[in-house]
């Protein structure tokens, strides 16, 4: 047990040495490419980086950096805040939506045009701007993110839409064998 300890006490440090990155994020992103593929355990990921942020790490390379990256939302066999790296796509591929577009959009529309409900209701943990119809569809990547093609949702509608549309499967060109 006290093997076990030490190796705990250390194990920060551990990782530091082991990955080429110094950065908790920089880990993330070394470990999530060298699993592509496969499942990835969140407690994997907050002892790899050391940090108590991972899962904003996470989605930062998600959105910033062109990452697939599914979660329980859209794979059912994976365990709470678990993921599963689909692949890493050149981020230029597709347009993410800026800072200022989504700030812009939350101006206009800060309802959530499914259900109704506002940030402020006490079943909202915050909203979000979604794509009608959706990126990976979209062949022209600058229109995606036009005022027309977005809407405001709340968390819950949003993760709702994007299991019911079965993401992940599109994601991978509706090969149903990769489910």
């Amino acid at each position: 047990m006290q093997a076990v300890s030490e190796f705990e006490a250390h194990e920060t440090e551990l990782y530091a040495v082991i990955f080429d990155e110094t950065s908790g994020k920089g880990r993330i992103r070394e470990h999530l490419r060298d699993n592509i593929g496969e499942a990835v355990e969140s407690a994997t990921l907050a002892r790899i980086s050391g940090i108590s942020e991972y899962a904003r790490r996470v989605r930062e390379l998600r959105n910033e950096e062109g990452f697939v990256i599914d979660s329980t939302r859209t794979r059912a066999e994976l365990g709470q805040n678990d993921y599963f790296v689909v692949e890493v796509r050149d981020v230029d591929e597709k347009s993410r939506i800026t800072a200022q577009t989504r700030y812009e959009q939350l101006e206009r529309e800060e309802a959530c045009r499914i259900c109704g409900r506002t940030v402020d209701h006490p079943d909202v943990r915050y909203m979000e701007v979604d794509h009608i119809e959706s990126f990976v569809d979209y062949d022209d990547p600058r229109a995606v993110n036009d005022s027309s093609n977005l809407r405001t949702l709340c968390n819950e509608c949003h993760h709702g839409k994007s299991a019911s549309e079965n993401v992940a499967n599109r994601r991978r060109g509706g090969r149903e064998d990769d489910r």
